[in-house]
């Protein structure tokens, strides 16, 4: 059985972690700390595109091994761990081997992963300069971020060439254990920098053992296993706000990191016309970047285990939440112009639900898609994620917006599977969005504020 990419599917809870490793995160800037120290940061630049930039703050230690992780571990306790990760195989549980690194973390829940992570690139960087890259791991070329804490590149040779020749003869699969948050572009490198240099020498994705903070945690929903046409009601009392629809369906925007990304609704004319644009902004849509990785795989990750992953970008309130297979449904493309109009059963063959893509559409991945297909060709049900502003009064005429899962349904579409959807309507007593969400997502654009002019007045009168 090959290795997968490392989802961080495995709970475990930490209770008396000593607080030896640790993050501080805020919006758009992790900083990771060893025993106290700031050592390094990953951060957004600041401007309206997706660059980030790594930093280093404190000097890679020489003779000191106070950041390294054997300075803090009992040495049997650590050889345990250290005999592991000379040799993994897919099926093996990391939790075990890894208590007594667990033990070093701060106090919380944190989900383990391992598998092999593709196309990485290294961020080594040295205190009073700045590594930057284009944050954007859907994306080959960008690929995944390492950052390594130690010298890069590792300072022993002989070892490098050791791990290589024992991976040659010996087809060992030696671990790299990484650490990251959900607000982090960037994977820290704690153990395996000379694994690391042997993997990327033999041109080989390294296997990982990552560890993920688990900002928001959920109890199972056994519900969520089976369609339903009816939604369950959650409450949300933890979330961040990432990811927040705002007002009704017909008057609905779908903000991410507090900026408007899409906004759709009935133009007003008193026909049943509806529209829908799409910010400019390459940045807003990057913010939800990670539920690519947690909503992949529906074997290793349930309906249940993926509301983890959404819970804490959502906004505070109650939702209702089902496993929802649309009959007919249309998908509508707003690129390469952001805008979309259309006339259910007059415009589209006949009556059914509305998915709008908050991405690239067709997505543009074909390998991806061909991947799904062979999945759904099975029997699996790979999930698409959809969030929309309120319950539908009528399935046929509703808008849902397409949050993840756009190679997914494009695999359902190709296939004609009705495709199965992680359905999150937000309950509110909106009745619309502001204006001002219309405003932010056409922007300056004279020729989309002209086409959406009927839609800014209906969302004015409320």
């Amino acid at each position: 059985m090959p290795f997968g990419f490392p989802v961080p599917d495995r709970r475990v809870t930490v209770t008396d972690g000593l607080g030896v490793v640790d993050f501080d995160a805020a919006p758009d800037r992790v900083t990771l700390k060893l025993a106290g120290d700031p050592i390094a940061r990953d951060e957004h630049d600041g401007g309206g595109s997706i660059m980030w930039l790594a930093s280093r703050l404190a000097p890679q230690p020489d003779d000191d091994p106070l950041h390294r992780p054997e300075a803090w571990v009992e040495p049997e306790e650590w050889d345990v761990l250290r005999q592991w990760v000379r040799h993994v195989e897919p099926g093996d549980d990391p939790t075990g081997p890894l208590r007594p690194l667990l033990d070093l973390l701060a106090p919380g829940r944190y989900g383990i992963g391992l598998g092999t992570i593709p196309n990485v690139h290294v961020r080594a960087v040295k205190p009073g300069k700045q590594s930057t890259w284009y944050a954007d791991s859907d994306l080959p070329f960008f690929g995944h971020t390492v950052i390594p804490t130690h010298h890069w590149p590792p300072p022993d040779k002989t070892a490098v060439a050791a791990y290589r020749q024992r991976m040659v003869d010996e087809r060992a699969q030696p671990a790299l254990i990484l650490v990251t948050h959900p607000e982090s572009e960037a994977y820290y490198l704690l153990d395996g920098h000379h694994k690391l240099a042997a993997y990327r020498a033999l041109e080989r994705d390294p296997v990982c053992v990552v560890i993920e903070a688990d900002t928001a945690s959920r109890t199972y929903l056994s519900y969520l296993d089976e369609p339903s046409e009816e939604y369950r009601i959650e409450e949300n009392e933890s979330g961040t706000g990432v990811l927040h629809v705002a007002g009704r369906d017909g008057a609905s925007a779908l903000r991410i990191g507090g900026k408007p990304w899409l906004v759709e609704g009935y133009t007003g004319s008193g026909t049943a016309d509806r529209l829908a644009v799409l910010s400019g902004d390459p940045w807003v849509r990057r913010k939800i970047r990670r539920l690519r990785v947690a909503l992949r795989d529906p074997v290793r990750a349930s309906a249940s285990e993926m509301t983890r992953a959404l819970w804490s970008l959502l906004s505070p309130g109650r939702y209702g939440i089902r496993r929802w297979v649309p009959g007919t449904y249309y998908v509508e493309a707003l690129q390469p112009n952001r805008f979309k109009s259309w006339y259910i059963g007059v415009t589209t063959p006949d009556l059914g639900a509305v998915l709008l893509p908050t991405d690239q559409w067709p997505p543009p991945d074909a390998a991806a898609v061909a991947d799904y297909r062979r999945m759904i060709g099975r029997g699996e049900r790979p999930l698409v994620v959809t969030l929309r502003a309120g319950p539908p009064e009528d399935e046929d005429d509703a808008v849902a917006f397409v949050v993840d899962g756009h190679h997914k349904l494009a695999a359902y579409q190709r296939l004609g599977v009705p495709p199965h959807c992680l359905d999150i309507a937000r309950i509110s007593d909106e009745t619309a969005c502001a204006p001002a969400d219309l405003d932010a997502a056409t922007g300056a654009d004279p020729e989309l504020r002209d086409c959406t002019a009927s839609l800014r007045a209906h969302l004015a009168r409320g």
